[in-house]
C-alpha cells in the first residue's frame, strides 16, 4: 500500500495509508439521490440513459417542490466531481474539452420533512438540504479520486480504514495510542501494587520491567 504519512506519536509509529477496498458512500443511508449520464464512471444512484427520463425526473422534482441542484465532473487523467461548476478553476481550454454538467443531485421534500420531523419546507430546511447534497458529494467526490485512508500503528499494531481525511485518520490513531498508553500505565501501577504489598526487592521491580 502507498503510505500518506507518517508521524511518531508517543513512541509508537503512526503510518497513514490509502484505503485499496473503500466501501462507496452511496451504498450508505443518504438524503440525496444522484442521477448522473456518464456512460464510463458510475457516478450515483439512478444512470440516464436518454434526455427523456432526465426531464421526467425534473418535472416530478418540481411538482414535488424537491431541492435539485446540477453536478459538474472534470474528467483529465482522473474524475473528480461537485455542485459548482469548474469555470474559471481549470487551465486554459481544459473547462471546454474535460468538464461539463454530468447531472442532477436531487433531495426529496418529503424524505427531509420525515428526517428532521418538520410539516413546512422552510427556506431554512431547503438550505440545510444544499448542505447535506454538498457534503454527501464532498464525501463521493474523496471515494472517486481515491482519497480515503486508513491507519496502522507500528507496523502490525491496531489499524482502521475508512477515512475521508488524513487529519481525521490520524486524530483516531492519537486516541487510540492514548488509550494502549494509559492501559499500559494503569496495568504497570497494578503491578506496582503487587510488588509493595509482597515487599519485592527494588532491583528486581526493574529487571522486570527492562
Amino acid at each position: 500500500m502507498a503510505k500518506a504519512e507518517t508521524e511518531i506519536y508517543k513512541n509508537h509509529t503512526i503510518t497513514i495509508e490509502y484505503d485499496e477496498n473503500p466501501e462507496s458512500p452511496r451504498t450508505w443511508d443518504n438524503l440525496c439521490e444522484i442521477h448522473h449520464w456518464h456512460s464510463k464512471y458510475d457516478l450515483g444512484d439512478i444512470y440516464h440513459t436518454d434526455t427523456e427520463s432526465v426531464e421526467e425526473m425534473l418535472a416530478k422534482a418540481k411538482r414535488q417542490g424537491d431541492v435539485v441542484m446540477a453536478l459538474h465532473c472534470y474528467e483529465h487523467g482522473g474524475i473528480t466531481i461537485s455542485l459548482n461548476s469548474f469555470y474559471g478553476k481549470l487551465p486554459q481550454g481544459h473547462y471546454e474539452f474535460d468538464s461539463g454538467q454530468v447531472g442532477f443531485v436531487v433531495i426529496r421534500r418529503k424524505k427531509m420533512l420525515e428526517e428532521f420531523n418538520k410539516k413546512t419546507f422552510t427556506a431554512k430546511l431547503k438550505k440545510r438540504a444544499r448542505e447535506i447534497a454538498e457534503a454527501e458529494v464532498e464525501i463521493f467526490d474523496a471515494y472517486l479520486r481515491g482519497n480515503i485512508y486508513g491507519y496502522i500503528i507500528d507496523d502490525d499494531g491496531d489499524s482502521c480504514w475508512g477515512y475521508y481525511s488524513i487529519e481525521d485518520a490520524m486524530e483516531e490513531a492519537k486516541s487510540t495510542i492514548d488509550y494502549i498508553v494509559k492501559q499500559e500505565r494503569k496495568s504497570h501501577f497494578e503491578q506496582l501494587k503487587i510488588w509493595i504489598k509482597h515487599r519485592v526487592p527494588f532491583q528486581y521491580r526493574i529487571s522486570a520491567t527492562v
